[in-house]
């Protein structure tokens, strides 16, 4: 049988851009993955349909890895793992093995960077050495919201589409509102909510708190039945007069917001990384697939028609890694390349989460169609990667608002940019 493959896995990244430290931690993370989570993780998806026992499993040896706590800074016992790239190219391990798998410690990240960033020790002190024990401790960064799927991320907006309110009251935050479709919601055990200060004053308003659990109004609703990503959990919840300390707030007026773009930049990358990993766990499968069956006496593989499909799928592999690579990279040295939440900033980390997101579709459809019916059953898992990867195209305002933050980047774009036509045309 002829190699299934003959790529150079240390050439997919450029040297100057990887570091020395971050090529150690992917490969340990990619034998985690190939010792403790391929051989069952079909099992593991088995196993949501019942009590998560095998996914909690794997989330305790990666509590047991170290991975939890990473995030957090030395004086707190963590790696300092802050970086966007870093991040990125774990997601991507993660995605070619169980994608869904990363969404407990990946979510953690996400839910208390803020806190990190604005060096909030309020929080730190109180939240920061739960992660770093012996059991998982989750984290769930809480934002979307019945009333409107990405009004939260779209920068036109400013706040006014967040409809969870926040009222200080004396010493502590009181908050209403409703959250849905949140990772980690229901299982999580501190949610980094965000709220609505006050609708008119825009940015000014965005406020992010911390709420542990149990706090007396916090109520879970139920979890979601989803097609795919089935090792993570989401669900809706409501706060009915929850109160928090108000130094629980990650930062202040106007800066919360800019943490909450931040986080939301950071997640696109992660997100692009999570999808190339899917892509190319698929990839992994088809060749494997067209190097062992043959047709009209040679393998698949070998037929031009087939040569040709599979190309295209390592061309977009490829070109999705360059770009959140570099994306990731300049996000991670805004001395050179400008502010984070910069709108050229925003545009590239969206333009590689949709290129990526939308790759991982193409790769999964053409993969099937190379393998024919088997691309469709369980055995090869290739459908498994077309359902996990889709969850990742729709978040994050999905690949619609994706493209909106993308043309931020190329000039000065306003969805509500003033027509003086529409007046007349709501005559007419």
């Amino acid at each position: 049988m002829e190699p299934v493959s003959i790529e150079n896995k240390q050439n997919r990244f450029m040297q100057e851009l990887v570091s020395p430290g971050d090529r150690l931690l992917m490969e340990a993370i990619r034998e985690f993955v190939n010792r403790e989570i391929m051989p069952i993780r079909r099992e593991m998806e088995a196993s949501t349909r019942g009590d998560f026992g095998l996914v909690e499993e794997v989330q305790q040896k990666l509590v047991d890895l170290g991975m939890q706590g990473s995030f957090l800074p030395p004086e707190y016992g963590g790696w300092n793992l802050t970086s966007a790239l870093t991040t990125s190219l774990v997601a991507e391990e993660f995605g070619r093995g169980e994608p869904s798998c990363f969404a407990a410690i990946g979510s953690g990240t996400w839910a208390l960077r803020p806190a990190v960033i604005a060096g909030n020790k309020a929080v730190l002190d109180e939240f920061a050495p739960r992660f770093k024990g012996d059991e998982p401790y989750i984290a769930c960064f809480a934002m979307t919201e019945p009333s409107g799927g990405c009004n939260i991320e779209n920068l036109d907006m400013k706040g006014k589409g967040i409809q969870t309110r926040a009222e200080l009251d004396g010493d502590e935050w009181v908050i209403n509102g409703a959250k849905v479709w949140p990772t980690n919601s229901g299982i999580s055990d501190l949610y980094l909510v965000v709220c609505n200060t006050d609708p008119e004053l825009g940015d000014d308003g965005i406020a992010m708190i911390y709420v542990p659990v149990p706090t007396p109004g916090f109520t879970f609703g139920r979890f979601e039945d989803k097609v795919g990503f089935r090792c993570s959990r989401e669900g809706d919840f409501s706060f009915d007069n929850v109160r928090v300390p108000k130094e629980w707030r990650a930062a202040g007026p106007g800066e919360d917001a800019v943490l909450l773009h931040d986080n939301l930049i950071f997640a696109r990358l992660f997100s692009a990384g999570w999808s190339i990993g899917i892509a190319q766990g698929a990839f992994d499968e088809v060749l494997a697939f067209t190097s062992e069956r043959s047709v009209a006496g040679k393998p698949i593989r070998q037929h031009t028609v087939a040569s040709g499909i599979l190309a295209d799928i390592a061309i977009g592999i490829q070109v999705g890694r360059d770009a959140y690579v570099n994306a990731a990279y300049m996000f991670d040295h805004p001395e050179t390349y400008g502010p984070r939440t910069s709108k050229q900033m925003l545009s590239r980390s969206s333009l590689a989460k949709v290129f990526c997101a939308d790759t991982a579709v193409m790769v999964t459809n053409k993969a099937m169609e190379l393998m024919g019916s088997y691309g469709y059953a369980a055995d090869y898992n290739v459908e498994k990667y077309w359902r996990d990867n889709k969850i990742i195209q729709i978040w994050e305002g999905g690949g619609q608002l994706g493209r909106l933050d993308v043309a931020r980047g190329c000039y000065d774009y306003d969805q509500f940019h003033e027509n003086e036509l529409y007046e007349r045309m709501q005559e007419m």
